[in-house]
């Protein structure tokens, strides 16, 4: 009986350490329990635009061990880790909280994204949280197509709109004579000096009546900007550090198109190509948000069409009074945007937003 005996006693030995092997053992991203593994978590994700979004970590133990890498990992799997995923940002080392900027998205995606930390003894992981990036374009009644950008909670188109009907199909009057330009109260659009080409560059102008038209002018779950929503726009952009004043980093020139004749960074910046601005020997768009304001120019209560090149205006859907309403205004030859009330009458660019709260 003594070899039974021996015999049993070997096998009890072996399963004893065939489980303590699975404790102590990890497999190769670290993820068993470990108690020297960092502790952290993921960052709510925020900023998300079509290819970009801004997360992050916050690690409140290094388990006894100095944070030698640090960042976040994303996949459109759940399932990702350091050694399996479509994206890695390494920022910085140490304990506590940081920020991690996702690139290289693609748009209208749904992602997953994960913070990381890593010792001497492995990697510890944050929650997996998922995101969607926005589509980056809308399109209007006519199937006209505009890029859009995220800025702060807001979404807006980044190109003037061309659109020639209201959303229920009816046509919105165009080619108005001078004197019934000035004179009509309904809806209407008008081209810059009625040249096609300016019109693929700049798109149209439109009277305020349009704007206030109850059939609408802009896509489905999108809007003509109030003037409170332009505001908001503009204290987003002073939040980020450029000011509403007449500076050369000032919000109009962090929202204004770089396309500009001699601008000082040259490249595709310098042009003298429509659509651009006007040259100026002291300020020039750097488009720090994706606005990329361009000056359309606009159509006076006389019919006539004045400022291309130099000014860039839209309406804003909030009126003044009974001939006046709200608009902003940019220029070539400043760094600000303008909050100006100006006559209905007035043929100006627009652009819509949707709010994304």
């Amino acid at each position: 009986m003594k070899p039974r005996k021996t015999l049993w006693l070997t096998i009890i030995i072996l399963a004893g350490f065939s489980i303590a092997a699975l404790y102590s053992c990890s497999d190769d991203d670290n993820e068993t329990i470990n108690d020297n593994l960092p502790v952290l978590t993921t960052t709510e994700v925020t900023n998300i635009k079509q290819t970009t979004a801004t997360s992050g970590g916050n690690i409140t133990d290094d388990g006894g061990a100095t944070i030698t890498a640090r960042g976040v990992i994303w996949s459109t799997s759940a399932n990702l880790t350091i050694n399996d995923n479509e994206g890695i940002t390494v920022d910085g080392a140490g304990a506590g909280s940081f920020t991690s900027n996702i690139t290289g998205l693609e748009p209208e995606t749904q992602y997953y994204v994960r913070a990381y930390a890593t010792n001497s003894n492995g990697t510890g992981y944050g929650n997996a949280l998922a995101f969607t990036t926005f589509e980056g374009t809308v399109t209007d009644i006519d199937n006209n197509l505009y890029q859009t950008v995220i800025i702060g909670n807001q979404e807006w188109m980044a190109e003037n709109l061309r659109v020639t009907r209201y959303n229920n199909g009816d046509n919105i009057s165009t080619g108005l004579s001078d004197a019934e330009w000035g004179s009509t109260t309904s809806g209407a659009y008008a081209i810059y000096n009625n040249d096609d080409d300016m019109l693929q560059a700049y798109g149209k102008l439109y009277n305020w009546y349009a704007v206030d038209d109850a059939r609408g002018l802009c896509p489905e779950g999108w809007s003509v900007p109030s003037d409170a929503d332009w505001t908001a726009l503009v204290n987003y952009v002073v939040s980020g550090g450029f000011p509403n004043s007449n500076v050369t980093n000032g919000a109009g020139n962090a929202l204004k198109s770089c396309r500009q004749v001699g601008h000082p960074d040259g490249g595709d910046c310098d042009t003298s190509e429509h659509p651009r601005w006007d040259s100026d020997g002291t300020y020039s768009g750097f488009d720090e948000f994706g606005f990329s304001a361009l000056p359309g120019g606009s159509r006076f209560t006389n019919g006539s069409f004045a400022s291309l090149g130099t000014y860039g205006d839209w309406w804003s859907s909030t009126g003044y009074s009974s001939t006046y309403a709200w608009n902003r205004s940019m220029s070539h030859g400043n760094g600000n945007v303008y909050r100006l009330i100006y006559n209905k009458s007035y043929g100006f660019s627009l652009r819509c937003v949707r709010d994304l709260d």
